[in-house]
């Protein structure tokens, strides 16, 4: 069925070829101020403010002037007083076709309807992980991220670290021999039960804008402003919270997003009426990857933990973090694929550091794409949507399998699962007026 176009999506759509032209990213001289817009002022977006207020704040939009990010947007409007200040980012994006950059600190559901609308208007973005809150939508913002070659970075920081880089090339270089299993692990438990009565919406939230492409419903406790990360409809739970940074760096260095297909199932994970599971035991299996050997990856988060390794001695398992079983000896990382070990210590010291194969982040993990905006030469940033769209992929498979209740194998290739209900729940159904993006 063809779509119908409304006033305010033909405005950017129009916009887009008027100032990007094939939406190649401007270059600019090396002391440039970068025009930069930022989506949420709370929390993690507040890194955007400050990024933008060292370059070239434009704008920032934010649902709710008197919540959270009330500091940042007092400091916007004291340090930057030309900077416009929105409840609604489909607005900005209506009156500003020049941006460069755009930083999105906002709630899973809105990380997609945000990133395409940067991405139609030319401009590089920095988004808050997950990705997005559905395996489609991921896929999406890769496929125009990569058509387009625009500078892109998600927010798993520590994707630009020593330490991940540490235990890839432990990984490849077979100080670990082969990695049969790994398990991954997060004490945190987002979740939610019956929704609650309705109430009044607070004086000064747009409500409106926060349901963004969400199905309506009247405003309630229990989701704004940060407990959304546990519902269905808004968040992605634990593992959309925790496995992109957990997860990463089995990701990267075991090369799971070069598989066809792989299977998970959700083995101790029952979601509850509005939420997420609070506690979940939730088992990958991806086949071999060129010469390395199959590997299972076991997420578990709120509380469950895998059984101690003999090699930890007295130390106790990580509340946060993820260990690799090798065939020559065991690896352990912390949260954000920080504080690289080989265990027992015996092995670590006679293990010599593995060879420098990664290229290192020179800028930082924010700085590498701010740096790739101002200069199309200068190296990409390593979590580009390239990558994290396809990591993204990997951990909310795993909630699917919750849902579906149920083993399930997925397509890396189309996209699809062998499974009905799973397929259903790959997608967004969009609300009127959220839209743009879902089927350009």
């Amino acid at each position: 069925m063809t779509k119908q176009i409304n006033r305010r999506e033909f405005s950017l759509l129009a916009g887009i070829t008027i100032a990007t032209g094939a939406g190649i990213a401007k270059t600019y001289a090396k002391n440039e101020k970068l025009r930069v817009a930022a989506i949420g002022a709370g929390g993690q977006a507040g890194g955007g403010i400050s990024a933008g207020l060292a370059e070239h704040l434009v704008a920032v939009a934010e649902v709710d002037l008197d919540g959270r990010g009330k500091d940042n947007i007092k400091k916007v409007r004291e340090k930057s007083p030309d900077t416009k200040i929105y409840t609604d980012y489909r607005k900005l994006f209506d009156e500003h076709k020049d941006l460069d950059v755009v930083w999105i600190g906002t709630p899973d559901h809105h990380h997609f309807p945000a990133a395409i609308r940067v991405l139609l208007n030319g401009a590089g973005v920095y988004c808050e992980k997950p990705l997005t809150w559905s395996v489609a939508e991921a896929r999406k913002l890769r496929e125009v991220a990569n058509a387009k070659k625009l500078p892109t970075q998600m927010g798993n920081q520590g994707h630009s670290s020593e330490s991940i880089r540490l235990i890839c090339e432990y990984i490849q270089d077979g100080s670990l021999g082969d990695v049969t299993s790994v398990d991954c692990i997060s004490n945190r438990g987002f979740s939610a039960g019956k929704r609650p009565a309705s109430k009044p919406v607070p004086a000064g939230l747009d409500w409106e804008c926060w349901l963004g492409p969400a199905a309506f419903r009247e405003y309630h406790d229990g989701l704004h402003p940060f407990n959304w990360r546990g519902t269905l409809e808004f968040g992605s739970g634990s593992l959309g919270d925790m496995g992109c940074h957990t997860i990463d760096g089995a990701v990267w260095g075991l090369k799971l997003t070069e598989v066809d297909s792989f299977d998970v199932e959700a083995v101790m994970a029952p979601p509850t009426e509005e939420g997420f599971p609070s506690k979940a035991k939730i088992v990958y299996t991806f086949p071999k990857r060129g010469d390395m050997v199959p590997v299972s990856l076991t997420w578990y988060h709120g509380g469950l933990l895998p059984t101690k390794p003999d090699a930890l001695g007295e130390e106790k398992i990580r509340a946060e973090g993820a260990y690799y079983h090798g065939s020559k000896g065991l690896m352990t990382s912390g949260s954000h694929c920080g504080d690289v070990k080989l265990l027992p210590q015996a092995f670590q010291e006679k293990t010599p550091k593995p060879k420098l194969i990664i290229p290192r982040s020179k800028h930082g993990h924010s700085g590498d794409l701010f740096a790739a905006c101002r200069d199309k030469t200068a190296p990409a940033p390593s979590s580009q949507f390239d990558y994290s769209a396809r990591l993204t992929e990997i951990v909310l498979l795993g909630n699917i399998a919750c849902l579906v209740g149920e083993k399930i194998t997925y397509n890396m290739k189309d996209g699809k699962t062998n499974n009905a209900k799973a397929n259903a729940l790959l997608v967004r159904n969009p609300r009127k007026g959220w839209t743009l993006g879902y089927d350009v």
